[in-house]
């Protein structure tokens, strides 16, 4: 068995060059649990973003659905000022539903990130996304009965609320993103959530780590998002060629 190896600062600017172009000082912002694998996107984002003159922000949201939960955002904060980056943290407040509230937080979440993105005049939030979380959600979407675009799982880039947000490290294993952390010394905390068995994508998780089938799993969804992406970039010239906006 070996170990994980950890990403290196050239191979996370081979991971960002699909995004070009960028400012010539480019201002970005990185959505933070406190976890390893948002953390270690803050980390590698602020060192690309220095090299270019620019800067990174860290954005961790608190959604208050938990005692303690201030604190857990308090010290996420910490950690990423640790390393220089600026860090604001957003409050998911007013009453939770009662049911589906993973749904619910996840799209307020979206709402701040996007919220506070505009406000500072960002235009692209980063977020932590990785191979596993393709391979959880390309399992999902499987068992739910898509289609081919739907097994292409999380494109790398979408726009929310105005912002483009950019998913950098969708092909890369999360042990590699711990290995990173634990050659620097970063500690990270570790969501209790992920261990929810009343979790589809926990659930999701445990199965593929009891077959061993992520990394499968994850590469088909890589080929049908580039299958995908061909499809949308071919209707997009044939709109520029035909279509007129009046």
């Amino acid at each position: 068995m070996f170990a994980a190896a950890p990403l290196e600062d050239a191979e996370f600017a081979r991971l960002m060059a699909p995004f070009a172009p960028f400012e010539p000082a480019p201002e970005l912002a990185a959505a933070v649990s406190g976890g390893a694998d948002s953390l270690c996107l803050a980390w590698l984002a602020a060192r690309w973003a220095a090299a270019r003159g620019g800067r990174v922000a860290g954005l961790v949201v608190d959604h208050g659905l938990r005692p303690g939960s201030a604190e857990e955002a308090r010290r996420a904060a910490r950690r990423l000022e640790s390393f220089g980056a600026a860090a604001r943290i957003l409050r998911w407040r007013g009453a939770k539903p009662a049911t589906g509230v993973q749904a619910a937080a996840r799209a307020a979440r979206y709402g701040l990130l996007a919220a506070a993105c505009r406000e500072a005049g960002i235009l692209r939030l980063l977020t932590g996304h990785h191979a596993g979380d393709q391979a959880e959600t390309a399992a999902l979407r499987r068992a739910a009965g898509s289609g081919p675009d739907g097994l292409a799982g999380m494109s790398s880039a979408v726009v929310r609320g105005g912002v483009h947000v950019l998913r950098p490290l969708l092909p890369v294993a999360p042990a590699r993103l711990r290995a990173t952390l634990a050659r620097r010394g970063l500690a990270w905390a570790e969501d209790p959530s992920n261990r929810d068995p009343a979790q589809a994508r926990a659930a999701a998780r445990r199965a593929l780590a009891r077959t061993g089938g992520a990394a499968a799993l994850a590469a088909a969804a890589a080929a049908r998002g580039r299958r995908r992406a061909d499809r949308e970039a071919r209707a997009a010239r044939l709109v520029r060629r035909a279509v007129r906006l009046d």
